[in-house]
């Protein structure tokens, strides 16, 4: 399956909003790199699943969730995203995200996000700063 399809596929299962484990199991090299912004990358799957729980978790309401612009250039794809929620803490934030994707066999080997974390406060802050 090419990459192309693997994205729009991994964008549809988004959609069912699964647990990070079954996005991260079906989608992603066990030894993935993660990076946010210019924090230093998590690697390995398990750390970004651990690291999405928490974040998940932390969650009261999504107000808004859109996926956007979808760009694949042979490996490499890059997704818009917007997200706009409340956290069990009381905060409220907005996100607008682009996340470029390195692709090999299928799954994702290199994943980084950029965005502006500055709405971010309490454990959203906390878990965010997570590598």
């Amino acid at each position: 399956m090419s990459e192309n399809n693997r994205i729009h596929e991994l964008l549809e299962f988004f959609k069912t909003n699964p647990p990070p484990e079954e996005v991260y199991n079906r989608y992603y090299d066990e030894n993935v790199v993660v990076q946010e912004n210019m924090q230093p990358p998590r690697v390995g799957r398990t750390l970004s699943i651990e690291r999405q729980k928490l974040m998940n978790a932390n969650v009261q309401e999504i107000h808004d969730f859109q996926i956007n612009a979808v760009l694949v250039d042979g490996d490499r794809s890059m997704v818009e995203m917007h997200l706009d929620a409340t956290t069990k803490d009381g905060y409220h934030f907005h996100l607008e995200e682009v996340g470029l994707q390195t692709w090999k066999d299928g799954r994702i080997i290199h994943e980084r996000y950029f965005y502006d974390p500055a709405s971010f406060e309490g454990k959203t802050k906390e878990y965010n700063l997570m590598h």
